[in-house]
């Protein structure tokens, strides 16, 4: 069977390191996710991206520190504030610390994210940014995960211990959430003034999104610098008005997250790529990040999701090693050797 000559084309491009444009990333998602063409573009995301990388992945860990009946009132998110069933909560200093220390007591977690929801209380966060600082290795960067956020309050966040900011202006956003697009891009920009790094994705994914969205979405990225993305299904939490519609299945996002990698390639330093939930087709498909989480989750009805949707470290490393990543990479750009007897070590 020929490969279509234009995918041909574009794929024999960014092996020669040029990106796809905004408009072939929309042609290369045209093409069914069992074609010979979607094939072709995840061999050449993964090959390539591993090839620039020194076969290397990343795993970051995130840890959500408090939750309320949120105002941002996301139809696809359980902390919603018409949908939730989660009360006020919040982790004191132990419960914490031991989290912290359990994501990285052997030295290898990237990037550890502190979430909390769109409206939080900045003194708390502050303290909590300060324990995560005390508490992390210093090659362990720390990103904040929280709402819409003034320049000001980005630059104490900097100085409380903070590295980067995740955020991003969603699928869907101001038509299935409460919040303002433009406040959105403003947060980013606010973050991007204070000095912190840009972290983003494309998400919440659903089986109704269209080439088109998603690629815009994927450009955001260039726009604003961003040192991490990656593509994320909307997981179909029970009780909100997702719940019924429906989800992508992992070989669908292994496609879209294979053109994501795609349109990157032109940046100078390539972000590392994500993909939730982690999936081992993804991670022959271009991806090279994955999530570790442990307190509450927006994907989840759990109070604590490690027992429940999310990985802990070891499972990290182990589907990092079965998809054939040879080194894991800490916050300061060392590297480790990722192999079982290093996985098993970390367990002793």
């Amino acid at each position: 069977m020929e490969l279509d000559k234009r995918v041909a084309e574009i794929v024999a491009k960014a092996y020669a390191g040029e990106a796809a444009t905004e408009e072939e990333c929309v042609y290369l998602l045209g093409f069914g996710e069992a074609s010979p063409e979607a094939f072709a573009v995840r061999a050449a995301a993964a090959s390539i991206v591993r090839a620039r990388t020194d076969n290397t992945a990343v795993i970051f860990g995130q840890i959500g520190v408090e939750c309320s009946p949120c105002t941002a009132d996301c139809d696809f998110c359980s902390f919603a504030a018409s949908t939730t069933g989660f009360e006020a909560m919040r982790l004191d200093d132990e419960a914490i610390v031991e989290k912290i220390d359990g994501f990285c007591k052997d030295g290898d977690l990237y990037g550890l994210w502190l979430m909390t929801m769109h409206e939080y209380d900045l003194e708390y966060y502050l303290h909590v940014l300060k324990l995560a600082r005390e508490h992390a290795p210093a090659e362990t960067n720390i990103y904040t995960n929280v709402g819409d956020t003034s320049y000001e309050d980005f630059c104490k966040m900097k100085e409380a211990g903070a590295s980067g900011v995740y955020h991003i202006c969603r699928l869907g956003e101001g038509e299935h959430t409460k919040l303002d697009p433009e406040a959105r891009f403003q947060t980013m920009e606010n973050a991007r003034r204070a000095g912190l790094a840009i972290l983003d994705a494309v998400e919440p994914i659903g089986p109704e999104h269209t080439p088109e969205q998603l690629v815009e979405k994927m450009f955001l990225t260039k726009r604003f610098r961003s040192i991490q993305t990656g593509s994320m299904k909307r997981i179909a939490v029970p009780g909100t008005p997702f719940a019924d519609k429906g989800e992508i299945n992992h070989f669908t996002l292994s496609q879209i997250v294979s053109v994501q990698c795609l349109a990157l390639l032109d940046m100078e330093t390539l972000p590392w790529i994500g993909i939730h939930e982690p999936c081992e087709a993804g991670y022959l498909s271009g991806a090279n990040l994955i999530s570790a989480e442990t307190g509450v989750n927006p994907r989840d009805t759990a109070e604590d999701t490690s027992a429940s949707r999310g990985l802990d470290m070891d499972a990290s490393r182990r589907v990092l090693f079965e998809a054939g990543f040879t080194h894991l990479c800490k916050g300061d750009g060392t590297k480790v050797p990722l192999t079982m007897e290093y996985i098993e070590g970390c367990n002793r």
